[in-house]
């Protein structure tokens, strides 16, 4: 039998107590940062849906057109596709030309296995314990997320290890632009990438009042046959049509 002296008893009692206080108080933190978040979208009016739509391809609203031009200090290489969400699964996205030729097969396999069709049901849901305000100036409010893994479609699923930041124009009210950090070594397309920064402008489409995706940037360091390449990534969007 184990005799407990009552000061340990008290001690002990204590340290229990201020354990669960702290545990309350760091989940009500958490979260209310995403309360807040939230509640900083409503005010300029930004739709929290922003986080999640752009990535989509299933059920997504609008056809495009996309041009992808990626820069190595070897080679430049100019993709011309274009994405049909009301096309059967696997088929939404096509190849029109590579830097202004006919795709070849080979070409055609290699971009339909970077874009995964079949695959890209995922909405880009952010994680509830990762919403932060970095910076709310009198002109600019910065917000820090990062997304779960396993809700990205397969051609953002590098966005999990990164931290992205949303950047909102405080005075025209309204989204502006979103950055990604990454957080360690990832895959992206056929590169094995040890840094990457990515950036992605917006339009507001007036009538329908939705963002719509104008540019992406993508900067990384990617290992090639032993030696890192700083490779370059511009996709410009273009050409979008409400489809359903």
């Amino acid at each position: 039998m184990f005799i407990i002296k009552k000061d340990k008893m008290k001690k002990t009692i204590l340290l229990s107590a201020m354990a669960i206080l702290f545990g309350l108080f760091t989940n009500s933190s958490l979260f209310g940062q995403k309360a807040e978040v939230e509640k900083k979208l409503q005010e300029y009016g930004i739709p929290k849906g922003i986080f999640e739509d752009n990535l989509k391809d299933e059920n997504a609203n609008h056809s495009f057109k996309i041009k992808t031009t990626t820069i190595t200090d070897q080679e430049t290489k100019v993709e011309v596709g274009f994405f049909d969400p009301t096309l059967p699964d696997g088929e939404r996205w096509e190849l029109i030309s590579v830097n202004g030729s006919e795709p070849t097969k080979k070409q055609i396999k290699q971009f339909h296995k970077e874009h995964k069709t079949s695959e890209n049901s995922g909405m880009g849901e952010p994680e509830d314990n990762d919403w932060k305000i970095l910076d709310d100036n009198d002109s600019e409010l910065v917000i820090s997320f990062r997304y779960r893994e396993e809700n990205l479609p397969h051609k953002y699923k590098f966005l999990a290890k990164c931290t992205g930041k949303v950047f909102i124009d405080k005075n025209n009210k309204k989204l502006d632009r979103m950055e990604f950090n990454s957080n360690g070594p990832m895959k992206v397309k056929i590169f094995n990438v040890d840094k990457l920064e990515m950036t992605i402008k917006y339009q507001l489409e007036e009538s329908t009042q939705t963002y719509l995706m104008e540019k992406e940037d993508i900067v990384m360091d990617a290992r090639i046959l032993g030696q890192t390449v700083e490779v370059k990534t511009i996709s410009e969007f273009s050409d979008y049509k409400k489809v359903r």
